[in-house]
């Protein structure tokens, strides 16, 4: 029991120690998950901690059999990271839990019949295709980086590569008239689900600058 609470107590100074000692800093980055910023506390040489949010939209046309979507894809999201240093240096390991905002926005009007499922649609019975692909919500990230928001220089450089597991995306698909056939839309959603298959694991690269206070 004593020896149970000498390690607690040890452990408790080890911890609220550096934490009355932190530093601090904000960090500002751009890449294939968006345009953000982030407040950074550094606890040890080996250890800190991040919390912030990127966001980005981008626009642009995908084709699936004879339909062609305009496309708006949104990108970022917001959470807090843990950052390990190995060697008390700028690189570091880094695992997070994010509440992740890619999604992609989809819409098509046709001007020729066109086909959907098992079915072929005039224009004027479609009006418009309007989807929304979206991916699990509260993700984890994996990755590696060079830079402490933190520590260090009162201004640095800040380098990531890294992964967000995201999951499969889900489809849902609707005409604006309701005039097509329910299995049609869902067979099309289906068929956009399997080209985007491999986005469940979405790349994430950013560059950046930290600012110490």
């Amino acid at each position: 029991m004593k020896k149970t609470l000498l390690a607690f107590a040890l452990l408790t100074l080890g911890i609220t120690s550096p934490v009355n000692a932190a530093d601090f800093g904000l960090g500002l980055r751009a890449g294939t998950y968006g345009i953000g910023a982030e407040f950074g506390v550094g606890f040890t040489p080996r250890f800190g901690l991040r919390a912030g949010g990127s966001a980005l939209s981008l626009s642009g046309d995908y084709d699936q059999d004879d339909i062609n979507y305009d496309g708006t894809l949104k990108l970022g999201g917001y959470g807090i990271w843990a950052d390990f240093f190995p060697m008390k240096g700028t690189f570091r390991l880094t695992a997070g839990l994010l509440s992740n905002r890619n999604e992609i926005e989809l819409e098509a009007v046709p001007t020729a019949p066109i086909d959907i499922g098992d079915g072929t649609y005039d224009p004027s019975e479609v009006g418009a295709l309007e989807g929304d692909v979206d991916f699990d919500s509260t993700v984890p990230y994996f990755g590696v980086g060079w830079g402490n928001v933190a520590r260090g220089k009162r201004v640095g450089f800040l380098a990531d590569i890294g992964i967000v597991w995201q999951g499969s995306g889900e489809v849902s698909l609707s005409s604006t008239t309701g005039l097509v056939d329910p299995d049609d839309l869902a067979a099309e959603a289906s068929q956009i689900e399997d080209d985007i298959s491999d986005y469940e694991w979405w790349p994430v690269l950013s560059l950046g600058m930290s600012i110490r206070f």
